[in-house]
């Protein structure tokens, strides 16, 4: 008899198997995870953030579309500033303190926004007349586009960093003593 016929076929060793993960693999899946995490996190905020400025472009849009006179602009940016920015220094500006306010809202020290001071005339002309008639024009609407772009509108009752908000206040107290002198 043959010695090789009577050995036994070799015993490969049971297969590895993916479970348990090792740690590295459990660290990546963590720091996957927390990634998405704040991905998402930031994103919601984001729209938190711009919601208000969202909203105002789409109503201004609308009205826009229907045609609307300028004082209707002027209500319009009367309710963003009003939700904006506190209501004891922004409610009674009204005339050429407010295009100020309004201007200065808008300006950073990098650039300085005057399209509302710039064109007083024709912000101005029909605001206190008995029956108000002036058609807001392509003008009037990139104006007030251009200012709800560039005014960092956070709602006054929402929850953000006391730095933005301390900014913000003293924006705008700057802003009511420039107009007030």
């Amino acid at each position: 008899m043959d010695p090789l016929a009577q050995l036994k076929d070799i015993h490969l060793p049971a297969p590895v198997s993916a479970w348990p993960l090792s740690l590295y693999w459990w660290l990546v899946i963590i720091i996957i995870v927390l990634i998405v995490g704040l991905a998402i996190y930031a994103v919601l905020q984001y729209l938190k953030k711009t919601k208000l400025t969202r909203l105002a472009l789409a109503e201004l849009t609308q009205l826009q579309q229907q045609g609307c006179e300028v004082n209707d602009l002027h209500h319009l940016l009367k309710r963003i500033v009003l939700t904006s920015f506190p209501r004891q220094t922004a409610a009674s500006l009204h005339g050429e303190a407010w295009l100020k306010f309004l201007d200065q809202q808008a300006s950073s020290k990098k650039r300085v926004f005057s399209a509302f001071s710039n064109n007083t005339a024709a912000w101005t002309l029909d605001l206190y007349s008995a029956k108000p008639n002036m058609l807001a024009d392509s003008v009037h609407f990139k104006t007030c586009q251009d200012w709800i772009k560039k005014t960092p509108l956070i709602p006054v009752d929402c929850n953000v960093d006391s730095r933005v908000k301390y900014r913000v206040k003293n924006k705008v107290e700057q802003s009511v003593e420039n107009s007030n002198v």
